[in-house]
Formats: structure tokens, sequence, C-alpha cells
């Protein structure tokens, strides 16, 4: 399973110690992966990755759309970048997973749509890199399933 990640916090704190920790045993399960992140820092530090390539920072949602390959996932680190999610389903059929921060997705019809969309939810507190490739696992196959259905 080859898996995008899209990743744009600034600064690279502990959550993206966190966010490394998970590339880095996806990557112990056998996964590839492609991330796209936005702090220089971080992307140097997955780029060491073995099964990893680190795309050229960016700085937006609509960016991380246009730089990000074929992969069968695309996990969504913050609800906040789902538009990329969101576009890469409408247009290229890739399904993605949105990590959910918040207790709800809020009035914004943007973020509402997001959360309809995303073809699983994973919580911030979840942090077993298992669970997250059954969720990948999942996403895909739900997709599959509802796009070769008649």
């Amino acid at each position: 399973m080859h898996i995008g990640h899209i990743n744009l916090a600034k600064s690279f704190n502990g959550a993206g110690e966190h966010f490394v920790s998970l590339v880095e045993a996806l990557r112990e399960q056998g996964m590839q992966q492609h991330v796209l992140v936005r702090n220089i820092a971080l992307a140097k530090r997955l780029d060491l990755v073995d099964k990893v390539t680190a795309g050229p920072a960016v700085r937006s949602a609509i960016m991380a759309y246009c730089l990000m390959p074929h992969v069968d996932v695309v996990h969504i680190h913050d609800p906040s970048d789902g538009q990329a999610g969101l576009l890469l389903t409408l247009t290229r059929s890739i399904p993605f997973v949105l990590t959910h921060r918040d207790d709800a997705p809020g009035r914004n019809p943007l973020t509402q749509a997001v959360y309809k969309r995303a073809s699983g939810i994973i919580y911030q507190s979840d942090a077993d890199a298992a669970k997250h490739l059954r969720i990948y696992r999942h996403a895909v196959a739900t997709w599959r399933e509802a796009v070769l259905s008649p």
C-alpha cells in the first residue's frame, strides 16, 4: 500500500515527533509513503526514513493537492488542511482519512464537506500504527467498493 501524508503544521514540536514516529512505524510495517509537509526541518527529518519520499515544502492545501502523486490513500493530519483531501477525492478518486482534533466539525460548510467525504477518521489519541493501517485499508476497500458498485 502506498500512503500519502499531508501535514501543514508550521512548527516541528511534539506533534511533529508523533508524526515522525507514525511514519517510521508504518515503514516497519512495509508501507511505502509520500509526505508533504510545510516545515522544512520536518521534511529533512522524514527524507532520511527508508521507503519514505518527502516532497517539496508546501504552504497550502491546494499546493499539497497539486504535488501529491498517485497513492492508495491520503492521511490529512489536520482538519484545516482537509481541502486537499476533498480535492483528491473529488478529482482524482483518491480516498482520504482525517485526524480529528476538535469536539465537532463546526458549522463551516467546507469543513462539514471534508468530514462527510472522509473515508475514515483517526482520533488524535490513536497512536498505534497498526490501528492506522487498519483504518487505511478499510478506507481503500470501502472506496473501491463504492466506486465499483453499480
